[in-house]
């Protein structure tokens, strides 16, 4: 097996090595498979495998909210849709990992300190955390002796389909992880490096903000459907809103034209469904729901999905 070499990057708690609820980090790959918008009209596997593809593996430390945390990006077309089926990590701990769950946040450019400093896209506001999840299979593929950590691929099963939209944020969004395992295995692309599927590994703490770590990828594969609409319907789905958001008791569509409302959805931070409604409505009360975000899902007369934030105070 491999010998896996780890390393700790200097911020808060992440001396710590013991096992805890930690964010991980999430690499992507050289080779994805994204279908083109020529394919406009069919749904097309994506998959994409985050592979090794030097002599030499490292990681980095999770060691809990307080400490670090990390996420790499998905490039998200405005008018793409993914439907993420399952998610395979690379982590590293003594222990096998008892849980693995996801985090995702909306995208942002950086504001560097030295203004001749390249801005960056960054993770920015938490959108969706999905923790209906199951751990399907444990596999070793290497050793690191120095903190007897085994090097495992984990793969998770979902019980609801992840879905993203490029109406959630602006190019892309960041994938990050919760688990009990110590360090999530990455790779580095010291020739390829930033661009090779997004841009790179984004780390952070609550006390420092977000920064990224240039040609350096962590390990994961996704199992997933890609989809573009075309360009009057994807015109359409930038156009909608709800209002008001943030909001108290209800919210109304805006820029609907002659679109009808079949169904909404209402899903909670963490991915699960709180609240579905049928039928036409230009109006929907939100009074029972708790404080929080919420992503909003409607379907249209015309087959189209729409998909909102929802900020309820």
């Amino acid at each position: 097996m491999k010998k896996i070499v780890l390393f700790v990057c200097a911020m808060g708690s992440a001396l710590s090595y013991s096992q805890e609820l930690g964010y991980g980090k999430s690499f992507y790959d050289s080779t994805p498979r994204v279908v083109s918008k020529s394919q406009s009209q069919k749904a097309e596997n994506c998959n994409v495998a985050v592979i090794n593809d030097t002599d030499e593996q490292t990681g980095v430390f999770i060691v809990g909210t307080a400490g670090q945390r990390a996420a790499v990006d998905i490039p998200l077309a405005s008018n793409q849709t993914i439907k993420i089926n399952s998610i395979t990590v690379t982590l590293s701990s003594k222990l096998a990992p008892t849980f693995v769950n996801f985090v995702f946040y909306t995208n942002v450019l950086s504001t560097p300190e030295d203004p001749e400093d390249a801005r960056r896209n960054i993770p920015n506001e938490q959108f969706m955390q999905v923790e209906n999840t199951s751990i399907e299979s444990v596999e070793i593929i290497g050793y690191e002796p120095d903190h007897e950590f085994y090097v495992r691929k984990v793969k998770v099963k979902l019980a609801t389909p992840i879905l993203l939209d490029g109406t959630m944020s602006d190019g892309r969004v960041w994938m990050g992880a919760k688990s009990d395992a110590n360090a999530w295995a990455m790779t580095p692309h010291y020739l390829t490096g930033e661009g090779v599927v997004g841009e790179s590994l984004a780390m952070g703490a609550p006390a420092y903000g977000w920064f990224q770590l240039l040609n350096q990828e962590c390990l994961y594969e996704l199992e997933a459907e890609c989809d573009f609409l075309n360009v009057a319907d994807a015109n359409f789905k930038s156009k909608v809103a709800i209002y008001p958001n943030p909001t108290q008791d209800y919210f109304e569509y805006k820029n609907m034209e002659s679109m009808k409302v079949v169904s909404v959805n209402i899903f909670d931070a963490t991915g699960k469904m709180v609240k579905t409604l049928n039928g036409d409505r230009t109006r929907v009360d939100v009074q029972d729901l708790t404080k929080g975000v919420y992503i909003i899902k409607t379907k249209t007369s015309s087959k189209i999905t729409l998909t909102n934030k929802l900020i309820k105070k």
